[in-house]
């Protein structure tokens, strides 16, 4: 529904509905809900640190409040996929979080610096996303610099890095079986969002290896 306002003259203008960062109406609404929610899931890491957390909480409170800010920040699609496309983007983001949990018996020693370096790797494939971020496959623009230039997923990357670390210092046939699924669902995902970027196909050719170099 339009609706007028009239200006001094009397005559009747239309009144444009709020516009921000290109986006407006149900779009500017679900990202502001969406950038709210992670920063809701950010404070977590905040309480975390207050009762002596350590680097790794301090990169996921970074990693996380600078995902709130690019759902604001980022750009409109130009073209999205399927709303299946896009239950399974937040099935694949969260399920290590449902799923993984604390163990006895591994090497902390040697899995909170693989973490560590694999959170620098997901914050830095993040900025270069910038506001082509998104969680379900859409065309945001497609982005060729940064790690990007390395590897054609760099994030899904560093992510999968951050896991195996976790798995490393909490060795558990529960952990290793639900960071399997996730990895299986990532690996879904790219071959999806590879299918919706324009002009994929050429960047494909220039950069060859999704996400392991000399690998796949």
């Amino acid at each position: 529904m339009r609706l007028d306002v009239a200006d001094a003259r009397g005559i009747r203008r239309p009144r444009h509905p709020l516009r921000l960062f290109g986006k407006q109406g149900r779009e500017l609404l679900f990202d502001a809900l969406a950038a709210a929610g992670w920063l809701g899931y950010a404070s977590q890491y905040v309480v975390r640190l207050r009762r002596g957390g350590g680097v790794v909480d301090l990169g996921l409170l970074l990693f996380v409040t600078l995902l709130a800010a690019l759902f604001l920040l980022r750009h409109p699609p130009r073209r999205s996929g399927a709303a299946w496309e896009s239950l399974l983007g937040l099935v694949g983001t969260f399920l290590p979080v449902l799923v993984v949990r604390p163990a006895a018996g591994g090497f902390p020693w040697l899995g909170a610096p693989i973490q560590v370096f694999a959170l620098a790797g997901m914050v830095a494939a993040t900025l270069a996303l910038g506001r082509s971020f998104g969680i379900a496959p859409a065309d945001r623009g497609l982005r060729t610099s940064g790690p990007y230039r390395w590897v054609r997923h760099p994030l899904y990357a560093a992510e999968l890095a951050f896991y195996m670390g976790f798995l490393v210092a909490n060795p558990a046939w529960r952990n290793l079986a639900g960071l399997g699924l996730h990895t299986a669902i990532q690996i879904f995902r790219i071959h999806r969002e590879e299918l919706i970027l324009e002009g994929y196909a050429a960047y494909a050719r220039r950069v060859r290896f999704r996400l392991i170099p000399f690998i796949w």
